[in-house]
Parts: structure tokens; C-alpha cells; sequence
């Protein structure tokens, strides 16, 4: 038998609250701020996506909710182009095709059109904003989800439960650990 959801509203309204108005500082911002906010709403997707799937989840929850259907086939570049490329060089990364030329993915806070190629610049424009709203029908449409399956509600307990532990294997930083604690 399945939990029902308000065993896990709290957590859940949190876990959404915390995102959405962190979002809602970024957006409010009059100009700039859209690497933040890309960075942000990619994060999201690393933590909701494997709530809702039980693989590939961020990639999942990425292609299913925030991409348009022209764009889902390509969706694995384009998440790690944007999640990627912002992480871990705060620039997005070059696509590179078969054909070996190559496609920028461009960060626009809200003057480009969203998902749109720009065959002058070889360039797929993301307009922040739209990315964001997406995001809020998708966390929408997850909530809707949980209240009336119950498999899914248990997925959510199960890897909120997992996802928030670190475990101190290493043998020295226990010790460590053990005499900052006892220390204070």
C-alpha cells in the first residue's frame, strides 16, 4: 500500500517553495542574472527529475517538461550544453553535429525567442523567463501527479529520504568529525 500524500506534503511544499522563490528573486532582477537562473532551474531538474523517474531523471524531467516537443529529441545535448556548461565553466557549451559543424546555445533574459534557431548566428536561444515558467507548470503538473499516484509518492519519499544523507566513510574525517563536535 502506498503513502498518501500529506505524509509527504511538507517536504514537498518545501522542497518547491525553496526553488520557486529563489526563482522568483532571480526574475524579478530587471536585467541579467540568466546564467544564475539557468543554472537554478537545471539544478531543479537534478532534484525533481529523479523524484519522478527512476532513471535518467534529470535528463527526464528536462525533456519531458521543459523542452518543446521539436526539441526532446535533442534534449540530451541540450541539457548538458546548458546544466553543464554553467556549472562547470559558467559558459554554455558548443553542440557539436556529425557533420562536425557546430551550434552555440544562447542565454537570452527575455529579448530572443525561446527555443528558437538563429541560422545567422548559429545559435538556439533559451529565453529565461519562458524556461521559468515551464518550470513552475512542470512542478504544477508533479504536484497534481503525486496526489493521485501513489507509486510515485513513494519514489519521492524513498529518494528525498536517500538524497539527504552524506555518509562519512573515510575513517580520519569521522575522527575529525568526532572531535569538532565534542569540541564545541
Amino acid at each position: 500500500m502506498s503513502i498518501d500524500f500529506d505524509s509527504i506534503s511538507h517536504d514537498f511544499y518545501q522542497l518547491r517553495d525553496f526553488i520557486l522563490k529563489d526563482l522568483s528573486i532571480l526574475l524579478e532582477s530587471p536585467i541579467g542574472g540568466n546564467y544564475a537562473t539557468a543554472l537554478l532551474i537545471t539544478t531543479a531538474c537534478e532534484v525533481v527529475g529523479p523524484l519522478c523517474y527512476r532513471n535518467r531523471g534529470a535528463l527526464e524531467f528536462f525533456k519531458n517538461y521543459l523542452v518543446p516537443v521539436v526539441w526532446q529529441m535533442v534534449a540530451t545535448s541540450l541539457y548538458d550544453a546548458l546544466r553543464n556548461g554553467l556549472a562547470h565553466s559558467f559558459a554554455t557549451k558548443t553542440i557539436m553535429q556529425i557533420n562536425g559543424s557546430s551550434i552555440e546555445l544562447g542565454v537570452s533574459w527575455k529579448e530572443k525567442p525561446h527555443f528558437k534557431y538563429n541560422r545567422d548566428e548559429a545559435t538556439i536561444y533559451i529565453n529565461i523567463p519562458k524556461l521559468a515558467e515551464a518550470l513552475k507548470r512542470a512542478l504544477e503538473v508533479y504536484e497534481s501527479d503525486l496526489k493521485t499516484n501513489g507509486e510515485l509518492r513513494d519514489l519521492f519519499r524513498e529518494r528525498r529520504q536517500k538524497e539527504r544523507h552524506v555518509n562519512v566513510i573515510n575513517s580520519d574525517e569521522k575522527r575529525e568529525w568526532r572531535r569538532i563536535i565534542t569540541s564545541q
